[in-house]
């Protein structure tokens, strides 16, 4: 006895190894899990930073910057939703503003995606539920979008964490998971528009589980009895339910009041918005209503109203016009092969649906092949194989195959499948695990009956998918591949060559030198790809910074700009540009087009070396 209480007491550094062995053993799942999610966090950590900002990323950090800086914020779809910016514009104060820092929210909620298997571990046996953290850990499309300050992930993450929070409801009824799932919905709904987008697929999957369970019902002769039985059960849920009417009324409204101040906080426009860019509602921004309690009435009126009246434009059949632009006109690609709207890829061409549609085929191939093949094998497997089929494999099925046929509907642009993969592959990601844990559970029943064969067989095959899931994971998100055209995922407006050195003189200058740090020269008469404007002061908007730049053809070199305070200014005339690079203190840094024949290159290269780079993946050659 005393024994017992001296080790209870005092417990030693064997014993706390002991307990953690136990732990180990009785929840092999769980620790499975969690190592696989530091792995994952490890790969999004590394060298996150080293990239050089892809166009859409420059845009989103420049506005996070500008934020940060005076305070100001105001809702725009153009650049998706705020969850990304509010959590970055705090990180840019504490951190410091770079591209590791913008990107950092994406790897940390990415990385822990592989948690949310745990949610769904009743509806799968244990192999299935690593194997899931597995695929949400390395799958190459999910790796290097979380290295990418974009909010596909962010919602893809979200969302399949509140289905997960939704099941967990279902499976043990404790009201705090509908909590966390509206939370999450919340979350997603502010990370990115095609968030109802997920809601849907889960509508129409379900809708396809409905009819099959209606058709030919397990324990029952029709349909129709099988509806009757379940609206008695109903009934009588009910009706023992209404001694606690009241408790449940409650969460209903703690529930909606919850959701209904977590999308308020996120959308609500800060100091006033973002005058002649995005243009916030008429009402008070969100501290001068919690300072004024009596306005948050018209704050929430006004947030969700300037929310929802633009988004009904971004979904597809809402209006006639929307329904024209957004869908009947891609429609019209599916069966003619025409051009869809003018939506551009990086060329300038409207792309067909049909080319987009098979464009995503390719990309699921080369990155996301075992996925996409073990989802197949384990669909076929529970439809048609097991003795009795479990709804959700089926359900992420139907929705990862609705995803991956509706989503070219909906891209913003032509290359926009390269991230669009994201939502194909994450709901896949269920039915695959079912696929590969076929082969899992033959290597652990080998192993149990000490068949060497089918353990060496199921080894094999395991281990050759992991190689396969990894090297293509690795060498798509780190290396030369990760900025260049050579690689599926890098999307146009990826610069093609590693401007990183120029960028890091660039900053060391803006930090030592006085007066301007940069001058963007463009003297030539053509406007398509142009980097100066021709009347820089004739702009209504006086945020962009630098004000005489062209935006859409400078980035992402003007949110580099911005993040080291560099002072820069705009030359349209050679002879104005000789004279300011010069003299005693020639101006350090010179940018111009590449293809601009009126850049004076005989008299500059006397006190300066030229560097050409790609802006874009091809066909945006900078100097």
């Amino acid at each position: 006895m005393s024994e017992t209480e001296d080790t209870v007491d005092t417990p030693s550094i064997d014993g706390v190894g002991d307990r953690g062995k136990s732990f180990v053993r009785a929840h092999p799942v769980v620790v499975a899990v969690l190592a696989l999610t530091i792995v994952g966090l490890l790969a999004r950590f590394a060298y996150l930073g080293w990239r050089v900002a892809h166009w859409d990323e420059a845009r989103v950090a420049y506005w996070v910057d500008y934020a940060a800086e005076t305070g100001k914020f105001a809702y725009d779809s153009h650049t998706h939703g705020p969850v990304i910016k509010h959590l970055d514009r705090y990180l840019f104060e504490l951190l410091g503003a770079n591209d590791f820092t913008a990107r950092l929210p994406v790897a940390v909620i990415g990385g822990l995606l592989p948690l949310s298997a745990l949610l769904y571990r009743r509806h799968l046996r244990g192999v299935e539920t690593v194997v899931l953290a597995g695929f949400l850990t390395a799958n190459p499309v999910l790796l290097y979008y979380s290295r990418f300050m974009r909010s596909d992930v962010l919602v893809a993450a979200f969302m399949f964490t509140a289905f997960g929070l939704l099941v967990r409801f279902y499976d043990t009824r404790r009201v705090r998971y509908l909590y966390g799932a509206a939370i999450c919905l919340v979350l997603g709904v502010g990370s990115k528009e095609n968030a109802p987008l997920y809601v849907l697929t889960w509508l129409g999957a379900g809708a396809l589980l409905l009819d099959v369970a209606l058709y030919r019902p397990r324990e029952y002769r029709r349909g129709a009895d099988l509806v009757v039985t379940k609206v008695g059960h109903a009934r009588t849920w009910l009706g023992d339910a209404k001694p606690d009417a009241v408790r449940y009324l409650g969460h209903t409204l703690g529930i909606a009041v919850v959701a209904l101040a977590l999308f308020t906080f996120l959308f609500a426009p800060r100091g006033g918005g973002v005058a002649g860019i995005y243009q916030p509602p008429n009402g008070p921004s969100l501290w001068a209503a919690v300072t004024s309690p009596w306005r948050i009435p018209a704050l929430v009126a006004d947030t969700v109203g300037e929310v929802f009246a633009p988004s009904l434009h971004t979904f597809p059949f809402v209006t006639t016009s929307a329904g024209e632009y957004w869908g009947f006109g891609r429609i019209h690609a599916v069966v003619l092969d025409l051009p869809g709207p003018p939506e551009v890829n990086g060329t300038g061409e409207t792309v067909p649906y049909l080319e987009r549609l098979g464009n995503m085929a390719t990309g699921l191939i080369a990155k996301g092949a075992p996925l996409v093949a073990f989802a197949i094998v384990g669909f076929v497997r529970e439809r048609y194989a097991a003795a009795r089929s479990r709804s959700l494999v089926l359900l992420m099925f139907y929705a990862g195959v609705a995803s991956f046929f509706g989503y070219p509907l909906v891209f913003s642009i032509g290359t926009g499948w390269k991230w669009g993969m994201t939502h194909v592959l994450v709901p896949l990601a269920i039915p695959a695990a079912v696929g590969l844990g076929i082969i899992g559970r033959w290597g652990v029943s080998a192993y149990q009956q000490k068949n060497r064969i089918d353990l060496g067989l199921s080894t094999a095959v395991v281990a050759i998918v992991a190689v396969l899931v990894v090297w293509t994971a690795v060498a798509g998100a780190y290396g030369a591949s990760a900025r260049s055209g050579e690689n599926e995922l890098v999307q146009y407006g990826q610069p093609g060559d590693d401007l990183r050195p120029t960028l890091e003189q660039i900053q060391s200058v803006a930090g030592t030198h006085n007066g301007t740090d940069v001058i963007v020269y463009d003297g030539s008469t053509d406007d398509d790809g142009a980097f100066v404007k021709e009347d820089p002061n004739a702009s209504a908007v006086k945020e962009f910074r630098p004000v005489c730049t062209v935006w859409g053809n400078t980035l992402p070199l003007n949110w580099y700009l911005a993040a080291y305070d560099a002072e820069t200014d705009c030359e349209r005339k050679s002879q104005d540009l000789l004279n300011r690079t010069t003299g005693d203190d020639p101006v350090p840094i010179v940018m111009t087009r590449d293809s601009d024949l009126t850049v004076p290159d005989d008299r500059l290269s006397e006190n300066y070396y030229a560097l050409t780079y790609e802006l874009r993946t091809h066909g945006s050659e900078a100097t």
